[in-house]
């Protein structure tokens, strides 16, 4: 067990630890879960933003 104290690698016990986990995530073995297929209906069924309408004032 460790001291959350007395470490600066919160909330990892290292330094060593935290990279590890870090190049997990970048190398893909780690994902947050996405039902693509319901993302993709979800967005093509959202109203467009102010942003995503053309503006004769931004020409």
């Amino acid at each position: 067990m460790f001291e959350s104290d007395y470490t600066v690698a919160m909330p990892f016990c290292s330094e060593r630890c935290r990279q590890i986990d870090l190049g997990q995530w970048l190398d893909e073995e780690y994902a947050l879960p996405l039902d693509i297929e319901k993302h993709l209906e979800e967005q093509a069924n959202r109203p467009p933003e102010n942003d995503d309408l053309d503006d004769e004032d931004s020409w």
